[in-house]
């Protein structure tokens, strides 16, 4: 599902938590039906990304929707990335604009702090740019 950079819906952004404009601690039903809790926010300047981290308890559940379709965590990343970024930054200025490229989307099995290593915790990053119309793939091989 393609969202690109439409203003949200109300009833959408209340849905996703963010009437209030706070991202952290949310409770957000993915579109694959898996509940996905929103951590704070890492503003990565230096690579000009914003981080964005949730926390999906089930994700390493042998009988999880993931677990049945891999295909389901892309489109659960890029739907998170495109609803996200607008709630978090606003729908008037484009993020490159404001001096954003693109976003990390991390989705954890519990919340490990940034940057700390666990080898115990299963985390699955993607890396997307900014376009016009959303969020697409970032497939440059410069990424650590």
């Amino acid at each position: 599902m393609r969202v690109g950079w439409q203003t949200p819906s109300l009833a959408g952004m209340l849905a996703l938590g963010f009437a209030s404009g706070a991202l952290s601690a949310t409770q957000i039903l993915m579109p694959s039906g898996v509940s996905a809790v929103a951590l704070e926010p890492v503003w990565d300047e230096d690579l000009s990304v914003i981080r964005l981290r949730f926390v999906v308890e089930r994700l390493r559940e042998p009988a999880s929707l993931y677990a049945a379709n891999m295909e389901l965590v892309f489109e659960d990343m890029l739907w998170l990335c495109e609803t996200q970024i607008r709630a978090l930054l606003g729908t008037d200025i484009h993020p490159q604009d404001q001096g954003w490229e693109g976003a990390v989307i991390t989705l954890m099995d519990r919340d490990v702090e940034f940057g700390v290593m666990d080898s115990d915790s299963l985390q699955l990053f993607e890396w997307f740019s900014f376009t016009m119309d959303g969020c697409e793939l970032d497939m440059d091989d410069y990424h650590d």
